[in-house]
């Protein structure tokens, strides 16, 4: 297969038949493949009808995704009937010309299923052996439960956002990405997070975790240079005039959105922004039934502050061994 990093050109060709699958997984978002190429080392193919994703990450990001079937007005006539199988095959071939061992990482449990199968019944001599890490499962929420906040589950999220318009009364406000031009108050406030973290030694413990928030944050960017090509969704929160927490999501599929980025000035954390920027997103994305709001890090704050808003679903990702 011809490897190469996945080009804005590559994007436009894909994106329409990449919305018609039913994907769940926020690495299968294709923003995310595309701005997340370069942490990953992630080197994508297109061969007969699907798209192929390498990654070279830690050791439960080593490996190839689940090969990614393309709708058939985006390929040519002789590659529209193809079968996983098929490129099943190209994936081991692939593998054997260039020294690799045939794993596979970041999938669910459906696509690890559909794999098992193919290799059962066409490749008997290859025995998967998979394992998961909690770490890397995605957190998928019912748009409308996050909207809502009804119930005794969410009470105390409900209070935090009561808390939040009762400290700003009437001097909040929150703005959609795709109603307004506020690309410049989302980097804003990202920035400005980013200065909050760099100036706390309790936070940042090591050189590593500064390289990768000044990743994210070339990420966010690189989004929002081109956030009329990746079609991005999200918001931006006011208080008293003044940008203090944004969001920032693209869909996975025509019912799921992918939420990459949310950040919060820490003053206006402190009074409940960050619930009141979730439950404003929520509202104002009323166009799809779930949001992804992708995996935890194995992060223990991040892991706490997830479950708390209740996940319909916690998505497992497999790879093998």
């Amino acid at each position: 297969m011809n490897w190469s990093i996945l080009t804005l050109e590559d994007f436009h060709c894909l994106k329409d038949c990449m919305l018609s699958s039913n994907l769940e997984g926020s690495d299968t978002s294709l923003v995310n493949i595309f701005l997340l190429q370069k942490k990953y080392d992630t080197k994508t193919a297109i061969d007969k009808g699907y798209l192929f994703r390498y990654y070279t990450g830690a050791e439960n990001r080593t490996g190839y995704g689940f090969p990614l079937k393309l709708c058939d007005q985006k390929v040519s006539e002789k590659d529209k009937n193809h079968s996983l199988s098929e490129a099943l095959s190209l994936i081991i071939s692939d593998a054997k010309e260039n020294g690799r061992k045939v794993k596979f990482c970041l999938l669910t449990q459906n696509q690890k299923n559909e794999i098992d199968a193919v290799f059962k019944k066409d490749f008997p001599d290859f025995l998967l052996e998979w394992q998961t890490n909690r770490d890397d499962c995605d957190y998928i929420y019912s748009r409308e439960k996050l909207a809502l906040l009804q119930g005794k589950s969410y009470h105390k999220k409900k209070n935090h956002v009561s808390r939040f318009q009762r400290i700003y009364e009437g001097n909040w406000e929150f703005r959609s990405l795709n109603l307004c031009s506020i690309a410049d108050d989302m980097i804003f406030v990202a920035q400005k997070w980013l200065e909050e973290r760099f100036s706390s030694t309790e936070i940042l413990t090591s050189e590593e975790d500064k390289k990768i928030l000044l990743l994210e944050h070339e990420m966010i960017k690189s989004a929002l240079v081109n956030k009329e090509d990746f079609a991005l969704d999200g918001g931006v929160l006011y208080t008293n005039g003044k940008a203090v927490a944004m969001t920032l999501a693209s869909r996975i599929s025509e019912n799921m959105l992918d939420v990459h980025f949310e950040k919060c000035l820490a003053e206006a954390a402190s009074n409940g922004a960050y619930a009141a920027i979730n439950w404003c997103f929520a509202n104002a994305a009323d166009s799809y039934e779930f949001l992804n709001r992708e995996e935890d890090m194995g992060v223990e704050g991040l892991r706490k502050a997830k479950l708390s808003y209740h996940p319909d679903n916690l998505l497992e990702k497999f790879y093998s061994c």
